[in-house]
């Protein structure tokens, strides 16, 4: 069982290693995990800056054959990206343009990870995002998106990642999605992961001339831990590309979106895919809406539902955010945290079992399946559901 004991030991041990690598002032490269601190800004003005929900087409790469034909849907998607992107930068405030989960490739379906990783899965940084980040050079902008990767340091495996481009062109942050059934997690090669990378690496905060910039994906909006952490290292903006179904507010991701925003205290930028064209359900499933909100929870900007857009966008003013979160009483949510009574049963808890692909990598899909019908047996031993 993952204990706190355990976990602190891990971070602890690599305290100095990582925190040279989050608190350097200069882009580093850590085991091909990257974040940067710009100036960081915690006694310095931010400005107001517009962040923009890019919300477009996830043109799918699984009924291609080979590498070739994917990486052409790929690059075609980018050249729409680059002309949206040039629509999208107006006037002289600093913007942030943010994209959706997996809108450069669509997810895996039918094939194997071998399959998967040798057809669609590309490095981060590479050539696929290269376009990315000289984009954001030409448009002194930041850029927010989310790919599936593969990495010569994980052979064998693939990971759903959330990566920030500064408008220097330089990637600042990678973040590997943790709760998926599509991929590897790092939870489940728990221990070798925080060893490589520590806690720092696994919930990275990019502290940059915006603010403290964090993200994570889609169905992880659910999970109240996950954008928990970013806040316990200082997150105020929490990106999240996502690609959900929309209005309909199904399993409540909706109203997930407007509750971690208000319970964290931070802005939330939600940008979610707009359709997928040639895909094997229908193509509006993902149904756009993209939303921006701020720290109560109230939608400052939303996309139409469905169809390509630019249109959601808001100004960003952390400086207001920070006084906020400095004046005492009921309203400051984060204030208020009693952390250590919930602590016990936490540590106690174990539902979905960790390092389940620590020897070798997930060779498909469904074993994920296979570990959770065994997580389901732990949470009926453990008295937490029923038969």
């Amino acid at each position: 069982m993952i204990t706190r004991r355990s976990l602190l030991s891990a971070a602890t041990a690599l305290s100095a290693g990582a925190s040279s690598l989050f608190n350097s002032s200069k882009v580093v490269k850590a085991d091909n995990h990257l974040s940067r601190n710009i100036n960081p800004t915690e006694n310095s003005t931010v400005e107001p800056w517009v962040a923009v929900c890019m919300q477009v087409y996830t043109h799918i790469v699984n009924r291609t054959n080979n590498r070739e034909d994917a990486m052409k849907i790929v690059h075609k998607s980018l050249d729409r990206w680059e002309e949206l992107a040039r629509a999208a930068v107006r006037g002289t405030q600093k913007h942030l343009l943010l994209f959706p989960e997996f809108a450069l490739q669509g997810f895996p379906l039918k094939e194997s990870a071998e399959e998967w990783i040798d057809k669609a899965c590309f490095e981060i940084p590479g050539p696929e995002t290269e376009r990315l980040q000289k984009l954001a050079q030409e448009l002194k902008c930041y850029i927010g998106a989310n790919s599936y990767e593969k990495d010569p340091d994980w052979p064998g495996r693939y990971f759903n990642v959330c990566y920030l481009i500064d408008d220097s062109g330089d990637i600042i942050l990678k973040y590997r999605r943790i709760n998926t059934v599509h991929t590897c997690s790092p939870h489940d090669i728990l221990d070798q992961y925080l060893d490589k990378y520590g806690v720092e690496g696994t919930f990275p905060v990019a502290k940059t001339p915006l603010g403290n910039l964090a993200m994570f994906p889609c169905g992880e909006i659910m999970y109240p831990e996950a954008a928990r952490m970013f806040t316990f290292r200082g997150a105020e903006v929490l990106l999240h590309p996502t690609s959900d179904s929309g209005a309909d507010d199904r399993w409540s991701w909706q109203s997930a979106k407007k509750v971690r925003a208000s319970e964290n205290m931070a802005y939330l930028i939600s940008a979610n895919s707009t359709g997928m064209p040639a895909a094997f359900r229908g193509v509006n499933d993902l149904a756009g809406l993209s939303r921006i909100f701020d720290w109560d929870g109230r939608i400052l900007a939303q996309g139409p539902s469905p169809g390509e857009s630019v249109r959601c966008s808001s100004l960003i003013d952390i400086e207001a955010l920070r006084r906020l979160r400095k004046i005492p009483g009921g309203g400051n949510r984060l204030l208020r945290q009693r952390l250590e009574i919930y602590r016990p049963l936490y540590n106690q808890t174990s539902m979905y079992p960790a390092n389940q692909f620590a020897d070798g990598p997930m060779d498909s899909k469904a074993r994920i399946m296979e570990i959770q019908k065994n997580a389901i047996k732990k949470m009926v031993e453990a008295g937490i559901i029923e038969l």
